[in-house]
């Protein structure tokens, strides 16, 4: 029973859209490519992102035993690259982790 409440399933669907609200960016920078102040991240279901702090840029979904989320966009003028998985438990929102050690996490509103 543990179990069942501790994995991550597999995002089905639509249910991987949406908006996503930064929280728990207030505690100390541990990492620059994650944004330590608030932020919206929109997935849109044409492959598509925007938020304040990555700007425009697409993403690709890697659905399975961890889901996992790379966001493509441009820094500096340069190509990069955000790799990060979902946390998708019972009874919690879908979120996609920034920092796991910390809770810095998108959270999923809608």
């Amino acid at each position: 029973m543990i179990l069942i409440f501790t994995v991550d399933f597999p995002i089905k669907g639509d249910s991987l859209y949406g908006k996503y609200v930064n929280t728990n960016y207030q505690n100390t920078i541990c990492c620059v490519e994650a944004p330590h102040e608030p932020d919206t991240l929109i997935l849109f279901n044409d492959g598509k992102f925007e938020s304040k702090f990555y700007g425009k840029g697409w993403f690709e979904i890697y659905n399975g035993i961890s889901p996992r989320i790379q966001l493509h966009y441009t820094s500096f003028g340069k190509a990069a690259l955000f790799n990060t998985y979902f946390s998708n438990k019972f009874f919690e929102k879908t979120k996609i982790i920034l920092n796991a050690d910390m809770n810095h996490t998108y959270t999923k509103i809608d």
